[in-house]
């Protein structure tokens, strides 16, 4: 909106406002008359005069506020960034000697490192030459060692091949002697062997001979251990052509130790009778020949009733 009207307007709003001012009073004092029958005689009054506002001078005195008040600013922000300013190149310049110090102290570092690198180049360098003539002394050592040793090995190789060929004589001799005695041996092996068949021959015919004669022995007596057995049986019954066979173990004197049934009749009271027999019949008639003893000692008995 333009300010043209505004201006043009307020002298007439101030001259309306006091041209209203004075009918109020007017009012008032015509009023107050009606009230009261006495006459007052008015005083006479200054006229008032309404004030007409420079609305201009107003503005104009609000924009030379702000504009003093703009000016303050910019010189208060231009000595802010001057001070700014001041205050980053006093930083830059102390980063620039801050760096410059850095650079200093690592030249410094790396021109130690540098020397330290050296000087343990060199101790490598003296320590790896220490070690490269200890080496070499070392392996002057061996090769002296070894060649004293290559020596005595050679020493011992002809102590040994002398010993080797002694031995060797000793023990052809040795095995000479040994082949001579083993042929001696044999021999004496051989008609020892040979006397060992013929009394083992012997042996063997008199045992056959003693089985035969202790089987003929024992035959001549088997009538009489069934007579025995069976005078020593008694169980009622018929049992007609039934019979049961044992296992009987008896000792020297014919004592039986033991009875095996080996085939059962078919009939226990017939097997558990038998076996009780044989048990009550002990001793049971036996060769009085010792010899016969091996072959007798357990024979099979069949019991028919």
């Amino acid at each position: 909106m333009s300010r043209s009207p505004r201006k043009a307007a307020s002298p007439i709003r101030g001259f309306i406002y006091a041209v209203l001012i004075h009918i109020v009073f007017g009012a008032l004092i015509g009023v107050s008359l009606w009230f009261q029958p006495q006459v007052i005689e008015p005083l006479p009054g200054k006229p008032i005069q309404a004030k007409a506002i420079d609305l201009a001078a107003i503005e104009r005195a609000k924009a030379e506020k702000k504009r003093k008040a703009t000016e303050k600013k910019k010189a208060a922000e231009k000595k802010k960034e001057k001070e700014a300013l001041k205050k980053k190149d006093a930083e830059a310049e102390k980063k620039r000697k801050a760096a410059e110090k850095k650079k200093a102290a690592e030249k410094k570092k790396k021109k130690e490192a540098l020397k330290k690198k050296k000087a343990a180049e060199a101790k490598k360098k003296a320590e790896a030459e220490k070690k490269h003539k200890a080496t070499e002394k070392k392996k002057a050592a061996e090769k002296k060692k070894k060649k004293e040793a290559l020596k005595k090995k050679n020493a011992e190789a002809e102590k040994k091949r002398k010993a080797a060929e002694k031995k060797k004589a000793a023990e052809k001799k040795k095995k000479d002697e040994a082949l001579k005695k083993k042929k001696a041996k044999a021999e004496k092996k051989r008609k020892a062997a040979e006397k060992k068949a013929r009394e083992a021959a012997e042996t063997e015919a008199q045992l056959e001979r003693d089985e035969q004669e202790a089987v003929s022995a024992f035959g001549a007596l088997a009538w009489a251990i069934q007579q025995q057995v069976s005078s020593n049986w008694s169980e009622p019954g018929d049992f007609s052509g039934m019979s049961v066979s044992f296992l009987v173990k008896v000792d020297r004197d014919g004592n039986v130790i033991s009875v095996t049934i080996t085939k059962k009749s078919g009939d226990a009271r017939l097997d558990e009778s038998a076996e009780n027999a044989i048990f009550k019949a002990s001793p049971l008639p036996f060769p009085t020949e010792p010899r016969y003893y091996e072959y007798l000692k357990e024979f099979n008995f069949v019991f028919k009733p």
